[in-house]
């Protein structure tokens, strides 16, 4: 095996024994391979939560804690490590029964220099073909969701021409103002622009008649528009099992921090965080754009609005993350 190869791959050895510990360390770092070495489960455990390794090989037969227990806790901590049990004779259908259990190769001791090598070289590759196909697997039913997400916007859109890209820049806005904010995944933001996406989608429920009325809304209507939330949470729950943040977005989105808002009247942090930063896009882009019942209002008067409203309608902690994105906004949004 060519040393190059394995130069940059590391190697965690559990043996009780110390003379074969050292020995099996000595081979693999002949065959090119970093290897650290501990002769107990307990100081495997203490070492991987510490740092990851590319593979571990592990003897079966330890005397705190068994391969196979060693190797659950592997797969619930470093679930991309490949594992290669050791064992002896006596304990070949152990070992076998332990790669169905996770493992990735096992070696009947004593095992050669460039068996131990090659197994580990099989076992890593196997565990990264796994982990692609895993990711292969999630992204299939995003996509999905992704889809359906346009769908519906895309509907909604067709109904009602005053909510014709509201949704886009809303997410926009929120997006941003969460990407100022310490401590949100990737993951998090994205499930924030996709909720800021669908925010409104409950009001395809609500008629056209409503939605474009010129006039006051009659208190049976303001009711029919009140309950778009609980719409909008209804049909996306089914797509958003897998993101749990896009549901309570769209049921949240009308909360106010003051606790004067609908549909459960939460209040403060009680708001989950992505309804927080939807409820100041929302209102602006709403404020800064024509609607049937009045015309758009001038951006500082919109900013001014948002900044009254900060600990009453508005989050006061993020009304400075949307201050510190608002320059960046263009207006007017409509023609």
């Amino acid at each position: 095996m060519t040393p190059s190869l394995t130069s940059d791959l590391s190697v965690l050895v559990v043996e009780d024994d110390v003379e074969q510990l050292q020995l099996n360390q000595r081979l693999l770092e002949a065959e090119g391979f970093q290897t650290s070495g501990v002769t107990t489960a307990r100081d495997a455990v203490c070492l991987l939560r510490e740092r990851s390794f590319d593979a571990l090989l592990c003897d079966f037969g330890l005397p705190d804690m068994n391969g196979g227990e060693l190797l659950r806790y592997v797969r619930q901590i470093r679930p991309q490590t490949a594992f290669v049990m050791l064992t002896g004779y006596d304990d070949v259908a152990t070992a076998v029964s332990s790669m169905r259990r996770g493992a990735d190769e096992y070696l009947i001791k004593p095992a050669a220099a460039n068996e131990l090598g090659s197994k580990l070289l099989d076992a890593m590759q196997a565990r990264r073909q796994l982990h692609e196909n895993h990711k292969r697997a999630e992204r299939a039913p995003i996509q999905g969701f992704l889809r359906g997400v346009q769908s519906l916007v895309t509907s909604l859109e067709a109904k009602d021409k005053y909510t014709r890209d509201h949704s886009r820049k809303v997410a926009s806005i929120a997006t941003q103002m969460a990407k100022t904010l310490p401590g949100l995944s990737r993951t998090q933001i994205g499930e924030i622009r996709v909720g800021a996406l669908l925010h409104d989608i409950g009001k395809i429920s609500v008629p056209l008649s409503i939605l474009h009325k010129a006039g006051k809304l009659t208190e049976q209507e303001w009711e029919i528009i009140r309950r778009h939330p609980q719409e909008g949470a209804r049909m996306v729950k089914p797509l958003a099992r897998d993101f749990p943040e896009v549901h309570r977005i769209v049921l949240s989105e009308h909360e106010r921090w003051d606790g004067n808002g609908y549909t459960q009247g939460l209040a403060g942090e009680a708001i989950p965080l992505g309804a927080r930063l939807v409820m100041i896009a929302d209102t602006y882009d709403a404020m800064c754009s024509n609607r049937s019942y009045r015309k758009a209002l001038p951006k500082d008067e919109a900013l001014r609005v948002i900044r009254d409203g900060a600990g009453g309608q508005f989050d006061p902690n993020l009304v400075p993350a949307f201050e510190g994105v608002v320059d960046s906004l263009p207006h007017p949004y409509d023609d």
